[in-house]
């Protein structure tokens, strides 16, 4: 008896696994720019039906003044960042050829250290070791660089593509919140009146507790600590602020690893060449960024995951084989939709 509910928990968990895995990876990207739309309307729907019933102020100028001031608030933001990125990645490029020469000398200078110390230990002629990892670093270098500029026109024609994509999901993305200023009440009467309603219901309250909420903490948290870092590097000086202000957030978002894995190393840098107003710039970023995620995380989300990070690691790589890079949120995410409904519908059998 005991082996055959053994089964018949893994056949449940094994076919849901199935259908939200299929779902994440094969129907989000087709209803993901309108759940984008829902989202951003349920969260502007208090101020539009606060203009509307609070203030007497006509539905069509309530819905007009809120969406227009999002638009133009979210645009120019976005036009903003663009524009700072797109220029710190231009003057990145710019500097390469600069920043390659410096690194390569540092690197060959090392390399030829050690190299130097296999030759000594293994009683080899002095030079041996060196020529034969310069012959293999060119083999490799020729290599990247044959296929670099084999492949061109298409990363070029590639980022194009991504640029369209997005624009054309900006798109969507506005005309559907647009489209729902009409619509949305008469959805939500639609919703309210199925017969699978309770159902759904819980599933999607729970969702919104848990996965949802997962993603709106991680992504605020993202944001403030893309902040700080970004402010953090500015004073130091450093023209790629922006860039590296988002590369840490976004390592800081992946468990066990942290924005410590880069701004602790480069302080201790500047400790040894005693830049210590610089050094303590860096080390209070970290702490700022170590307090925002466990106050936040905290705050935004609870214990409502409840997912120790040893499986928090295993979703995200799990995830990544199977998402991409979008795993890194989906992975996490697909696991809170696989107990919540197996959970509901242990509940209801």
């Amino acid at each position: 008896m005991h082996t055959r509910s053994l089964l018949k928990t893994l056949s449940i968990l094994s076919v849901i696994t199935a259908i939200v895995c299929l779902s994440l990876k094969y129907l989000l990207p087709l209803v993901f720019p309108f759940i984008t739309a829902y989202i951003f309307m349920r969260m502007l729907l208090p101020a539009i039906r606060f203009l509307n019933k609070k203030c007497g102020l006509p539905s069509w100028f309530s819905y007009g003044s809120i969406l227009s001031g999002f638009f133009l608030s979210a645009s120019g933001a976005f036009i903003l960042l663009v524009w700072l990125l797109c220029r710190q990645i231009q003057l990145l490029i710019n500097n390469f050829p600069i920043y390659y020469q410096l690194y390569s000398s540092l690197f060959y200078n090392s390399l030829a250290r050690c190299c130097n110390c296999i030759d000594y230990y293994l009683s080899m002629q002095n030079g041996t070791a060196l020529a034969f990892a310069n012959e293999k670093l060119a083999d490799i270098q020729t290599c990247y660089i044959d296929k670099l500029v084999n492949n061109a026109g298409q990363i070029f024609s590639g980022c194009v593509n991504v640029f369209a994509r997005v624009m054309a999901l900006i798109l969507i993305i506005v005309i559907g919140m647009i489209v729902l200023c009409r619509d949305i009440d008469k959805i939500h009467n639609v919703y309210a009146k199925s017969r699978f309603y309770p159902q759904i219901h819980k599933i999607m309250h729970t969702l919104k507790e848990t996965g949802l909420g997962y993603l709106k903490s991680q992504g605020i948290i993202i944001c403030v600590n893309w902040f700080v870092c970004s402010v953090a590097f500015m004073l130091i000086q450093n023209p790629y602020f922006i860039l590296i202000g988002l590369v840490i957030s976004l390592v800081d978002a992946l468990p066990i690893l942290g924005s410590g894995m880069v701004l602790c190393p480069v302080g201790i840098y500047y400790i040894f060449h005693n830049n210590f107003t610089y050094a303590v710039i860096l080390f209070a970023a970290y702490i700022i960024t170590v307090f925002v995620r466990e106050i936040l995380e905290a705050k935004l989300l609870g214990g409502n995951m409840d997912i120790l990070p040893f499986f928090m690691l295993l979703s995200i790589y799990i995830g990544l084989k199977i998402f991409g890079i979008a795993g890194i949120v989906l992975g996490p995410f697909g696991v809170v939709i696989i107990r919540t409904i197996y959970e509901t519908f242990t509940e209801a059998g």
